[in-house]
């Protein structure tokens, strides 16, 4: 679970956010501006959140581009596209869910 705390007074307002868009529902009941507040995960929860991500958004993709290396080569347009697809979503991933600084 992750923390909500408003950035202007740097006060967590609540507790239990599950993901982004559960933050956003829960800064809107309480009446906060969308850019007035931060979402903070600790590391282990931002790791366990990017697995279950990977495996629905990004696993399938690498198991393409395995095939494509098996199939036409490591070099071959087709692995390099399938490799190109899997991690431009893999770092989309790592975007969403940002390890704490």
């Amino acid at each position: 679970m992750a923390i909500l705390k408003q950035i202007s007074t740097q006060k967590i307002f609540a507790g239990g956010i599950k993901d982004a868009a559960h933050a956003a529902h829960i800064a809107k009941q309480a009446e906060v501006a969308s850019d007035d507040y931060e979402l903070i995960f600790d590391e282990q929860e931002v790791l366990t959140l990017r697995r279950a991500q990977y495996s629905k958004e990004s696993d399938y993709l690498f198991f393409d581009y395995m095939a494509s290396v098996t199939e036409f080569g490591e070099t071959s347009p087709e692995a390099v596209a399938a490799k190109e697809a899997w991690l431009t979503q893999r770092n989309a991933i790592k975007a969403t869910y940002a390890k704490p600084e």
